[in-house]
């Protein structure tokens, strides 16, 4: 098991990419960009990703995470991705 969360989402990029669901070439590098698509919007205008304590936070982290999985979804029609 990963000793930082960003090492875990890692890990998790990779499972998620042998499993033929997302399109990873560097899982280091999508757990980086998950972090800072998920959350780096709401830390740079709100100060916080807090959602439990600021729910502004939790509509820009759902719309990170939304851009992340378009841009690193694997491409189903083709067997493959862009990437």
């Amino acid at each position: 098991m990963a000793n930082t969360p960003d090492e875990a989402i890692a890990e998790r990029c990779a499972a998620f990419a042998d499993a033929g669901q997302l399109d990873v070439a560097d899982p280091r590098l999508a757990a980086d960009q998950f972090l800072a698509s998920a959350f780096g919007v709401a830390l740079d205008r709100l100060g916080s990703a807090n959602a439990a304590r600021d729910t502004r936070v939790r509509p820009l982290v759902v719309e990170g995470v939304r851009t992340f999985l378009r841009a690193y979804r694997a491409d189903r029609g083709t067997g493959g991705g862009a990437g």
